[in-house]
């Protein structure tokens, strides 16, 4: 069953979503641990507060006075900061818990702040017994804030846990989600490459998505004509233009061709002589039929390629200079290198030998042919597998 791009991609929008989901939950969860850290401090710091009334110094009344009323005021802020519920309290605890301790604590406080400023205003003759009814005030006082304590670090705890849950499950949806979209994208791509890149190898391109594959077809299909319309226009072993199609086509473009120039290459099969005794007719059109492809990855909307009767592939060329001309018929013969060929025998491998020059207006396309085919032999005497082009202003050839 082939895979769906589309849904690829939606599968994929909906793992980010999960994704993102979760990581939000982990940042909460991050806050609500520094929140149990902040709470935990304003206990700590309401400790320090109650010692410090404990032994203030009485001496100095007023002074006194005002030491214990600022530490008391500490102290309420303290509580209140101490016993603010978090976002996520609900979830790790009961609040009917929370809902004990705080007030437990808040009574406890009103108590021992009431106690000290007793103890702070009383007269020496009862100074004594005011000072026992704080200590006791402020055990009691001490007593809740272990409970609150506790309570926190049990909630700190969980927290940790509950993070340390969701970072694993992060880390593995992300690593799940990296694998398996990885794989997806990867045949996305190749599927892609298949469809669009140069056949090297010969083999059959098999791509595993649905899009690719109907853009595939798509590709593959060529268009059927009426033979009344084009029997005399197409070359029959390869479906690309004739002689007589090259010229009918060349002609009904010219008008669009005004701002560029013209350039013509022919291309040869090395040793095609000797090649083609060991193809069959039906190879040997489909070894045009792919060249004709080849070539088609570099053609623009004003470009014509030909197979004439002589098996020479013509291709007429519109461009703005003669460099980018010259750099598509090389790709041409580079890409013809590394392409592998299907036969009944198995995969060959061809090269060509081209002639590339550009056409001068008072030439003909046939006269233009005609010189392109003494380049041809130069590249083949050359080696082969090249493109031979007239130097200008010389009669040599490179």
């Amino acid at each position: 069953m082939l895979l769906s791009i589309q849904k690829i991609f939606t599968n994929l929008k909906t793992a980010l979503f999960i994704l993102t989901a979760v990581a939000i939950v982990l940042t909460l969860q991050l806050f609500q641990i520094t929140n149990f850290s902040d709470r935990l401090g304003e206990l700590k710091k309401q400790r320090l507060l109650i010692d410090k009334i404990v032994h203030s110094d009485l001496s100095d009344p007023k002074m006194a006075s005002i030491l214990i009323n600022g530490s008391l005021s500490e102290i309420a802020l303290s509580i209140k900061l101490s016993s603010s519920e978090g976002m996520l309290d609900s979830f790790i605890t009961a609040n009917e818990e929370n809902a004990s301790i705080v007030p437990s604590l808040v009574a406890s406080s009103q108590a021992f702040s009431e106690s000290a400023l007793s103890w702070s205003e009383s007269l020496p003759i009862s100074r004594d017994s005011r000072h026992t009814q704080m200590i006791n005030s402020r055990n009691a006082f001490l007593g809740e804030i272990d409970r609150m304590v506790d309570h926190q670090i049990y909630l700190l705890n969980t927290s940790v846990e509950m993070a340390k849950i969701t970072t694993l499950t992060l880390l593995t949806l992300i690593i799940f989600v990296f694998l398996f979209y990885r794989s997806r994208l990867n045949q996305i791509y190749s599927d892609i490459d298949k469809v669009c890149a140069l056949d090297t190898n010969g083999e059959a391109k098999i791509v595993l998505t649905k899009e690719m594959d109907f853009i595939q077809k798509r590709l593959a299909r060529r268009t059927i004509q009426a033979p009344s319309a084009c029997s005399g226009l197409i070359n029959p072993a390869s479906g690309l233009n004739n002689f007589k199609g090259l010229m009918t086509v060349f002609n009904a473009k010219k008008s669009s061709r005004a701002s560029n120039t013209i350039f013509l290459a022919v291309f040869e099969i090395d040793q095609y002589a000797s090649l083609i005794k060991s193809l069959s007719k039906e190879d040997s059109g489909n070894l045009f039929k792919k060249i004709g492809d080849i070539i088609a990855l570099y053609e623009q909307p004003l470009d014509i390629t030909a197979h004439l009767d002589d098996d020479h592939i013509v291709f007429v060329m519109s461009r703005n200079s003669k460099k980018i001309a010259l750099e598509d018929c090389e790709k041409i013969i580079h890409t013809v290198e590394q392409s592998g060929f299907n036969t009944v025998t198995g995969v060959i491998k061809v090269t060509l030998s081209g002639g590339f020059l550009l056409k001068i207006p008072v030439k003909s396309i046939d006269e233009a042919i005609q010189d392109a085919l003494k380049l041809v032999e130069k590249a083949k005497e050359n080696g082969g597998n090249r493109i031979a082009q007239l130097r200008e202003q010389s009669d040599s050839y490179r």
